[in-house]
């Protein structure tokens, strides 16, 4: 069994990289990969953890995109982390960011609940700042009890405290992943906040870039929509990907191994290497 989408605590996670490979050591993973929101930083410890216990690692990342002022996400696999000029890239992505978060700040601050970005930068393990580590200061000062108070009353789309993300260009980020040597894949296409139709156009832009794949195995998909988008994939010569997107305790119910991957997956991405 394989499972290729989950998250440490280098990004919205909440187990070190190495916890992540040991857990899915427990649940007989053969095949996995880290795929921390636009950062690399727990790969060196994940990949060195998972040599010991016999996992074949692979080197992910996941990819927060803008295509017509939506997020998409976008999947890259075997990556060439010696590649610097992808990582100068990342280091402007991570940039961002930090703006983003400096404006949430100011917004909370308006609101009464004082934060700075060095107690939001202690609860976070690597360059990588966004609004879950926000919403643990939050909490820890007393200002809410929960995550889902936080984003329900403050960090939510459209809440009082809400910074759009300063989306970079899906095409770009296909782009930027294929000079990489990566294999690329769509995350999750069936929760795209776009018409159907749209999301049928997202899908054929980035294939014109060198689209790879879409995740499709994916905990509680739609049957009737996973169904859809398998035809569009097949149509289209797209690979299938997929994964938990196992976040730890920031998302209870899900777990790594929870989606049943058969090995071809991982054998089909490795012949377009």
């Amino acid at each position: 069994m394989i499972d290729l989408h989950m998250h440490s605590i280098f990004s919205d996670g909440t187990f070190t990289p190495t916890e992540l490979v040991e857990r899915a050591k427990e649940r007989n993973i053969k095949v996995m990969a880290i795929t921390d929101h636009d950062n690399i930083d727990g790969l060196e410890e994940g990949s060195k953890v998972a040599t010991q216990l016999g996992i074949t690692f692979i080197n992910g990342i996941e990819i927060s995109a803008n295509f017509k002022e939506k997020d998409v996400h976008i999947l890259g696999y075997f990556l060439n982390l010696e590649d610097r000029k992808f990582l100068k890239w990342l280091e402007e992505l991570q940039n961002k960011r930090y703006n983003r978060t400096l404006k949430i700040l100011k917004k909370l601050e308006k609101l009464g609940i004082n934060i700075t970005f060095e107690e939001v930068k202690k609860v976070s393990f690597g360059n990588v700042v966004g609004r879950p580590h926000i919403a643990k200061v939050i909490i820890k000062k007393g200002f809410a009890e929960t995550m889902d108070e936080v984003f329900d009353n403050y960090l939510g789309d459209g809440k009082g405290a809400y910074v759009p993300k300063v989306g970079i260009d899906v095409v770009e980020v296909v782009k930027k992943l294929k000079e990489n040597g990566a294999v690329v894949s769509l995350a999750h296409p069936h929760l795209i906040s776009h018409p159907q139709d749209t999301i049928i156009n997202i899908i054929d832009l980035l294939v014109e870039n060198g689209l790879d794949g879409l995740e499709l195995y994916y905990p509680n998909i739609n049957i009737k929509m996973k169904n859809k988008l398998l035809k569009i994939a097949k149509k289209r010569k797209l690979i299938i990907t997929g994964g938990s997107d196992f976040h730890g305790l920031n998302r209870p119910g899900i777990d790594i191994g929870s989606v049943d991957i058969p090995i071809e997956v991982y054998n089909k991405m490795l012949n377009l290497l």
